[in-house]
């Protein structure tokens, strides 16, 4: 089933368990990464993360009436797939990363993967969305999930000049 078939509410759900990965993603990698502006690097967007699920979080009451996983049974276990992996590096694909001698550029690399992902999803929710609320806010969602991309790449780059 596609994100075109859930309620805003639905995908509000679903955004916040990617946003709570994508901090625990960075928080850790800010930990892990050995070069000093990889570090930093992680440690701002995981607070960035934090400060997209606050904006969800304060959307999710605006879309509860009647929206209440219509379906479910579908529904759940889609939940799941982002709660467990779906847009952010699984816990197996990490553990290879941490261990690699190009920890910081495989890192960055996972990062600048997910982020992309997370933008087309923010991208599909807004023109899905039922209330102008809804699309202004996953606009602005799917730009700061860009924004972040950018970010990623213009730092490999400078890491790798």
């Amino acid at each position: 089933m596609s994100i075109k078939h859930f309620s805003g509410f639905e995908v509000i759900r679903a955004a916040m368990e990617v946003e709570k990965n994508g901090h625990r993603f960075y928080s850790d990698m800010a930990q892990w990464a050995v070069n000093p502006t990889v570090k930093e690097l992680f440690a701002m967007l995981a607070q960035d993360e934090v400060e997209h699920l606050r904006r969800l979080k304060g959307l999710e009451a605006k879309y509860a009436d009647g929206a209440f996983f219509e379906n479910e049974e579908e529904f759940l276990p889609y939940l799941q797939r982002f709660r467990d992996s779906e847009i952010f590096p699984s816990a197996e694909s990490l553990a290879g990363v941490i261990g690699s001698p190009d920890l910081d550029q495989q890192a960055l690399d996972l990062a600048i993967e997910a982020e992309e992902k997370f933008a087309a999803y923010f991208r599909t929710a807004a023109e899905n969305a039922r209330m102008a609320d809804g699309k202004e806010a996953f606009g602005w969602l799917a730009g700061e999930e860009e924004r972040h991309a950018e970010i990623l790449k213009e730092r490999k780059q400078q890491i790798n000049e």
